[in-house]
């Protein structure tokens, strides 16, 4: 499934408009970058409730297809900017992780 496709199947909200046709291969959750960037595989929508810079580098990294910011914390425009400039596609939902990753389950 395509990332665009994920936006419109869950009603998530684009933060940017980077990477919307990459395909999404499996789901990864984690919060902790460290592990995240051990384990989150190149295609996966990650699910985190992170904001912070540096999650656009480890999705960079392990060339995800997407981030999906959950519980709908927010980001910051230097976020987005971050994450356009490296083309990196940040979506967000009010949805909890686990809940997101049922639904992506779902769908995928």
């Amino acid at each position: 499934m395509k990332v665009e496709n994920l936006v419109n199947e869950l009603n998530l909200v684009k933060l940017t408009e980077a990477g919307m046709d990459r395909e999404i291969s499996d789901v990864y959750i984690g919060d902790l970058l460290s592990i995240v960037m051990s384990k989150c595989r190149e295609g996966s929508a990650w699910i985190t409730s992170q904001t912070h810079m540096n999650i656009v580098s480890v999705a960079d990294l392990n060339d995800a297809a997407c981030i999906i910011i959950a519980g709908g914390a927010q980001v910051e425009d230097s976020l987005i900017q971050k994450a356009e400039e490296c083309e990196v596609s940040i979506l967000a939902s009010n949805m909890e992780s686990y809940e997101l990753a049922w639904k992506l389950h779902e769908v995928l």
